[in-house]
């Protein structure tokens, strides 16, 4: 059980670092990405000048960790099948 909860955390936080990733990138590329045009909102543009400051690592981070993280699950629900099965 503790071993689905870890794998559970690590696919979680990979996701987390992906929308990082994503939201930086998109907001490096075009600035104005979150604004809106007739309305300012100081929380969405500071989430947006954080994620366009730890873009790069994020992603650098983010997708090895989902991929690792989801892959080692994957073979541990094959694993306990082949066991249920004997």
């Amino acid at each position: 059980m503790r071993g689905r909860k870890s794998g559970a955390v690590a696919i979680f936080i990979g996701i987390l670092l992906i929308v990082i990733f994503a939201v930086g990138l998109a907001v490096d590329q075009n600035p104005g990405a979150l604004t809106r045009r007739y309305r300012y909102d100081l929380a969405l543009e500071q989430f947006g000048a954080f994620c366009s400051q730890v873009w790069i690592p994020a992603g650098i981070i983010g997708f090895p960790l989902f991929l690792i993280s989801m892959i080692v699950s994957l073979v541990r629900e094959k694993k306990e099948k082949e066991k249920e099965l004997e």
